[in-house]
């Protein structure tokens, strides 16, 4: 009996046919960015060499900055942590993942949206820090799903007002989002 023979030999017939893994053929973020309307990722090349790594992230003629740059901020999550829901009605949201393991999360529950009810998930690393632009109106989470602290810088397209912030928010775990933080294998 031939190789080939042999191995066809080996595949049951009751087996369905392999799913594509579209997310390959496709950009990854891209495929994940388009689930909701607005949504933009971009990952940040580096330049590296034995002194270490420059990321350039901050290009006001790139469209990705086409608003404002008017207020910023870094802030971090403890490993295992997770920070959000959060949603903003007046301004959107450009973050600059700049630093460990996370995976950030997107909900869409704007009324009227053709999207609303889908979920759009974003893996980062310190190898592949990278720029997300998170629409007024979406909930957003992010999670430390590594060892060391995730650094996330924001500029949002709004100063921060405290006398009538622009924040609300919900407990990641409420379930009022249903959404399972559970990393999964596979």
């Amino acid at each position: 009996m031939d190789h080939d023979t042999l191995v066809g030999a080996t595949r049951s017939s009751s087996l369905e046919q392999p799913r594509r893994d579209e997310a390959r053929e496709q950009e990854p973020d891209a495929v994940a960015a388009a689930r909701i309307a607005g949504v933009r990722v971009r990952r940040i090349p580096g330049y590296h060499d034995h002194r270490g790594a420059l990321y350039p992230f901050l290009d006001l003629a790139d469209p990705f900055w086409d608003e404002p740059v008017v207020h910023g901020y870094l802030f971090t999550i403890r490993a295992g942590r997770i920070k959000g829901w959060g949603m903003h009605r007046r301004q959107a949201d450009r973050y600059v993942v700049a630093a460990g393991d996370a995976r950030v999360v997107l909900y869409d529950d704007r009324e009227g949206s053709p999207d609303r009810g889908r979920f759009c998930q974003l893996f980062f690393t310190s190898a592949t820090p990278g720029l997300v632009y998170i629409p007024r109106g979406v909930w957003h989470a992010a999670q430390n799903f590594g060892r060391s602290l995730v650094r996330i810088f924001n500029l949002p397209t709004a100063r921060f007002d405290p006398a009538d912030p622009d924040k609300y928010r919900i407990d990641p775990r409420s379930g009022e989002i249903p959404f399972d933080w559970t990393l999964p294998d596979g």
